[in-house]
């Protein structure tokens, strides 16, 4: 972990379930525990790493360095009665305890910083992402309840969620049909399609069948094969042949007016696997959202409201990062005059208002992987930046992320407003969006660029102004420099590195 992304935890995120700071804490079976307590607490969240920092107070988050040094001390052991005075001390380097006692096996990455604010650092990343288990210390689980670490056992609905999380990372592999032929699978999946989207045309069955197996699409017993729910979700042609997964197709609807309430014109299950129905679905999208006239050269044209590699794109996200074990869900596409509503079963792995900025991580990394094959996804993580800038070029707000409950996922995308016609949240959300897009390719956001996003005059500064103030007050922007005159300030996302912390 570079200094930068420290400093960003540091500085955006108080001490929670995943994350704890410490100062000279040294307790070599208590830190087993938090390991233990910290790496479940992630599993229970969907979240790929959890945190321990040494050298910074748990309230204040002052950084006041630490002596600790994981790669030079030995393992010290508390006694159950608590007394520090009959502290065990052993000949085990305190690593090798650590990786002894803690099961399962997991990458724990411990980093040293020098000089972090002038302070010396110990971080450690405990990487969840690898394991089928809850971590134990010498056989008992443990996790966070608020910033206490208790046992695992005493909290039954999180285990619970931990081997739910478990079997969803098993969906994709687990089968659909077993004991079929080549035929048979020619008849249920869409080979041809499979064929022509691989680029296999011209080759023999042998070759075909050793590609489907190396993608997971079937798997070889004897002298017979099983469909994979990989294979079955994504390529079937028709989904009532697997009872299981239709309850899964992407359902579209068209609401005719602003409301749920309002009659639903179009109302649509996928039949075929999704990538199979994947373009039709989009037509099917696009055949019911709102066009709009536009003429050019005297010459009219009809324009959809929203650009179609947003809706391509969104659409594709919420496939592949469901989550299968959630029964009675599936992902949606809601139509309404004014906005579309993409959702999904699971929440995502990583904080929504970091997409941009973060590396793509998905709990269904076979469906990832095959719908990048297929060119359904962006295999190089960048659709959220397409989207992003298709709806900044198209003038419409920015996509609003919202988190329902612990059980799925919702994003909505708006037709166009004017500037002075969007809510406050609307505003904050196109501003921060922007920052984003910006920061992530080395520039910063000012009044000036900002009235060219929201295509603006000179004579709207102060609109803009007002609106970078709420932005900053909502914690969503801060200064890039704070020394930089009045007229030259600059703004960058909450958790972008400032000018002030980038050379320390």
């Amino acid at each position: 972990m570079k200094s930068e992304e420290l400093i960003n935890i540091i500085h955006n995120d108080n001490e929670s379930e995943i994350i704890d700071y410490k100062t000279n804490f040294n307790d070599t079976g208590s830190i087993c525990k938090y390991i233990s307590a910290l790496g479940n607490s992630a599993l229970a969240a969907s979240y790929p790493n959890a945190y321990l920092i040494w050298g910074v107070e748990d309230l204040s988050k002052k950084i006041i360095g630490t002596k600790f040094d994981p790669y030079t001390s030995k393992a010290r052991i508390l006694p159950k009665d608590g007394n520090e005075e009959k502290i065990k001390k052993s000949n085990f380097p305190f690593i090798t305890y650590i990786e002894s006692y803690v099961s399962p096996k997991i990458n724990l990455d411990w980093e040293i910083y020098d000089d972090i604010e002038g302070k010396r650092l110990v971080s450690l990343i405990i990487d969840v992402r690898y394991i089928n288990q809850p971590l134990k210390y010498k056989g008992v689980s443990y996790i966070r309840s608020g910033t206490s670490v208790k046992p695992l056992s005493e909290f039954p609905e999180k285990e619970r969620k931990i081997w739910r999380n478990f079997e969803s990372s098993k969906f994709e592999l687990n089968y659909a049909k077993t004991n079929v032929s080549y035929d048979e699978i020619k008849i249920l999946l869409d080979i041809d399609f499979y064929i022509k989207s691989i680029g296999l045309e011209n080759v023999d069955d042998e070759t075909v069948i050793r590609n489907l197996v190396n993608n997971h699409i079937i798997t070889v017993t004897n002298n017979t094969f099983n469909i994979t729910n990989l294979g079955a979700y994504t390529l079937a042609k028709d989904l009532s042949e697997f009872p299981d997964l239709k309850r899964q197709s992407v359902r579209v609807t068209k609401y005719d007016g602003n409301y749920k309430t309002d009659n639903a014109i179009f109302d649509v299950s996928g039949s075929k696997g999704v990538a199979v129905g994947f373009s039709n679905m989009i037509k099917n999208i696009f055949n019911h959202i709102p066009y709009m006239e536009k003429y050019n050269n005297g010459i009219r044209k009809d324009d959809p409201a929203f650009p179609l590699i947003a809706i391509r794109e969104l659409v594709a996200n919420a496939i592949v990062h469901q989550d299968f074990t959630i029964s009675g869900m599936r992902p949606m596409v809601e139509i309404f005059d004014n906005r579309i509503v993409i959702s999904n079963p699971g929440i995502p792995l990583i904080d929504p208002m970091r997409f941009l900025d973060f590396p793509p991580q998905s709990r269904n990394s076979e469906l990832a992987d095959i719908l990048g094959e297929f060119h359904i996804v962006e295999s190089r993580g960048t659709g959220i930046d397409k989207t992003v800038a298709s709806l900044e070029n198209n003038e419409l707000p920015a996509i609003e992320i919202v988190q329902k409950g612990t059980e799925a996922t919702q994003i909505t995308i708006r037709g166009k407003k004017k500037f002075k016609d969007m809510s406050v949240t609307e505003k904050n959300e196109s501003i921060y969006w922007n920052a984003c897009l910006k920061y992530v390719n080395d520039e910063q956001i000012n009044n000036a660029t900002l009235r060219k996003r929201f295509n603006l005059t000179k004579n709207d500064s102060s609109l803009i102004s007002k609106a970078i103030s709420n932005a900053v007050d909502s914690n969503l922007l801060k200064i890039y420099d704070s020394e930089a005159g009045r007229k030259f300030v600059t703004y960058i996302p909450y958790w972008g590195v400032s000018v002030q912390h980038k050379y320390q």
